[in-house]
């Protein structure tokens, strides 16, 4: 049976805020009247430039509030330590400064996992990757969930959409954690010189250096990646299957969160503007590879990643970048996309066969 995805295609001159309330419309019944309502939203790393704008997620609020629901905007601590979302008071202020503030948005905006990115509830998981999940706490103590995606690309997961959303945007730190462990993390002694700054990098107090060479302490490592990335030699990498086990690492998180949400409604809205070659972390996130396509809207997020990319697959991709359809933004980050809407659809909380409406 194919699911539903409702398209407001953006390609077109038209009136996008009364576009946008004919897209929401058609799930708008599914929230209760007076109900608490989390709109998880990315608020974008601080020097990032192509996350969702505020005056769209402003539309969204207003919308869920002439149907007198109560609306509030959340983002969760980030797993990264080198930007500005590394707690609740870096994030309220990084939100400010990127143009989402109570006053701006109509609606309060609340940090789901709390002052130290670990307040939740645990939900068990049946996964080679991990155990449980822990689910932020504003997330699941709401009446239900908007869940606010930009559709942009992703350096281990090819792109990110819903369904990373889902694993990383609703759950904790240490959960967040998890996932990246996936992934694993490789020191390559060959092409070591023993420069020492994998050890700078590392915040955490994980690496350590014995005989002018670095050694990790899997315990105290967050696999952030931030010793990746200080390393130019590419001493240390993730594993050979690392970004595949990362993506399926995601789709079973993602499943816990739909666990733990089972009885709350929960709507998707996947928007394919700014299509950036990397995250809203980046800063900057690259090269936007095609023109802006719409917004999308679903029940399903398997649905709706699969069809944000098939859209991609059918849009032009800007001829400087030197790629080319399918899955541009999977090529360009070394993996195939759709390995995490194949394996969430395969743990049943999806179906990648769906029907696109327009608006």
């Amino acid at each position: 049976m194919s699911s539903e995805v409702y398209f407001l295609d953006l390609r077109e001159p038209i009136d996008v805020m009364r576009g946008m309330d004919n897209l929401m419309e058609h799930f708008i019944s599914c929230f209760k009247p007076k109900s608490k309502i989390a709109v998880k939203v990315h608020i974008g790393e601080r020097g990032n430039y192509t996350y969702i704008r505020p005056f769209f997620v402003r539309k969204i609020v207003d919308f869920l509030k002439s149907f007198e629901i109560n609306p509030f905007i959340t983002e969760t601590v980030a797993l990264y330590p080198t930007g500005l979302r590394r707690n609740e008071l870096e994030i309220l202020e990084t939100a400010k400064y990127n143009g989402f503030t109570e006053e701006g948005l109509g609606c309060p905006i609340i940090v789901a996992d709390g002052p130290d990115g670990e307040n939740g509830l645990d939900i068990d998981v049946e996964s080679p990757y991990m155990k449980s999940i822990r689910i932020a706490k504003a997330i699941i103590d709401a009446d239900g969930v908007l869940l606010v995606s930009h559709v942009k690309g992703h350096i281990f997961s090819g792109f990110g959409g819903a369904i990373k959303n889902l694993a990383m945007g609703c759950t904790t730190r240490s959960s967040k954690r998890l996932q990246h462990a996936a992934h694993g993390i490789i020191l390559r002694y060959d092409m070591c010189n023993g420069c020492g700054k994998c050890l700078e990098a590392c915040v955490f107090s994980a690496i350590s250096m014995e005989n002018g060479k670095p050694i990790r302490e899997e315990s105290r490592c967050m696999y952030c990646g931030n010793c990746i990335f200080s390393c130019d030699r590419n001493a240390i990498t993730i594993f050979e299957n690392g970004k595949e086990r990362f993506q399926e690492s995601l789709a079973h998180a993602a499943a816990g969160v739909i666990k733990g949400l089972k009885n709350k409604p929960m709507v998707f809205m996947n928007f394919l503007i700014d299509i950036t070659q990397m995250c809203d972390c980046a800063t900057p996130a690259g090269n936007i590879i095609t023109q802006n396509i719409g917004i999308l809207a679903s029940r399903d997020p398997v649905a709706i990643d699969e069809a944000s990319l098939d859209l991609i697959d059918a849009s032009p991709i800007f001829p400087n970048l030197n790629i080319s359809p399918p899955d541009p933004l999977g090529k360009i980050n070394g993996t195939n996309s759709r390995i995490q809407i194949i394996e969430l659809e395969k743990l049943g909380m999806g179906s990648r066969r769906y029907k696109l409406i327009k608006i």
